[in-house]
């Protein structure tokens, strides 16, 4: 699409700091052309405060581009460091008034980079989008059904000759009307899917690809050319790591457990947990160290209640969790 003609999203509905980063990040991306320069001139001329903070907001940016990678893990090093991580609202503002550039220069940039993933996330302007936490059930126009799982994008173009979807990213169960004369082939970034009178699951996460079938049988066509004819009733299919997996039967009620509010772990290590209830919550977790993010966990959780869902593993492992902010948690041992 042509980044002239694209929409200019509202800028976010925060303080001015906030809505300069939002405009500065915007005016680094490939979507900003004419249309998104006026109204960043819009925005400017609405008030100097406006103006001010958006100065402010290059300088930090400026600054970012001169950190060096020692700067960088000394940072990181900090970050990850218990002694650093004590609660904030029991600073007095006195001693947190004075910070260095570095310090600066790094929440900048941290602001920025998320503010970037979010406007070049896949399927921006998708047809159907879910945010984190969130289920849809969609009717097509052709009778078939759609669960959108968590922060999901999917988009529909039907014709008279075919019905064709796109998995931006995200997760969805497909219940698919009979039509012979239309083929429903769902296109992701790792291979096409079609079905052959089916109901079946699809999970695209970053680069991988995992594909459940529920009822008959699909067909599967690789991004790599390679295909599977028929995937069967009770089969699955992956693609991950640049290498299909061998055809595998399926655990049903493990990979329907979503559409049932469940999260079903057996003797997965910390991280593998925690990358799966991030997707479900707008907060980032971060592991201090390696050996405590292979700890195992089991248990079945509702995704509906992540806070319980992480308090329970705290408790069960023995952790501490410290809140940086109300989007970023990190969690150490205990002990």
């Amino acid at each position: 699409m042509d980044n002239l003609h694209m929409p200019v999203p509202p800028p976010p509905e925060d303080n001015l700091a906030q809505q300069a980063d939002y405009w500065l990040a915007l005016s680094h991306s490939p979507f900003f052309g004419a249309e998104q320069k006026q109204a960043l001139q819009d925005w400017l001329s609405a008030s100097l405060q406006n103006q001010q903070a958006w100065r402010q907001a290059q300088l930090f940016w400026q600054q970012t581009e001169s950190l060096t990678q020692a700067q960088i893990a000394e940072i990181e090093k900090r970050v990850l460091k218990p002694s650093v991580l004590q609660p904030i609202p029991s600073i007095p503002k006195a001693k947190i008034r004075y910070k260095s550039p570095v310090f600066y220069a790094t929440a900048a940039c941290l602001v920025l980079a998320i503010t970037l993933k979010l406007l070049w996330q896949p399927g921006l302007f998708a047809d159907y989008q879910t945010a984190k936490g969130e289920q849809e059930q969609v009717v097509l126009r052709d009778g078939s059904s759609v669960l959108l799982n968590t922060d999901t994008r999917l988009s529909v173009k039907f014709s008279q000759n075919s019905r064709a979807l796109t998995l931006h990213e995200g997760e969805a169960y497909f219940t698919v009307a009979p039509d012979k004369q239309r083929p429903f082939t769902v296109q992701t970034a790792k291979g096409d899917i079609t079905a052959l009178g089916t109901a079946f699951n699809i999970q695209q996460l970053d680069d991988d690809l995992t594909v459940t079938v529920f009822q008959h049988a699909v067909r599967v066509k690789f991004s790599n050319g390679q295909q599977i004819e028929h995937l069967n009733e009770g089969q699955q299919t992956a693609y991950i790591d640049d290498q299909i997996q061998p055809t595998t039967t399926a655990n049903l009620n493990q990979a329907k457990a979503w559409r049932e509010h469940r999260l079903v772990f057996k003797n997965q290590p910390l991280q593998t947990v925690v990358a799966e209830l991030e997707r479900y919550r707008p907060v980032k977790i971060i592991i201090a160290n390696k050996a405590l993010a292979q700890h195992r966990v089991t248990g079945v959780f509702d995704p509906r209640d992540t806070e319980a869902a992480i308090t329970v593993i705290e408790k069960t492992l023995g952790l501490k969790e410290y809140r940086l902010t109300n989007k970023l948690v990190v969690l150490l041992s205990a002990g």
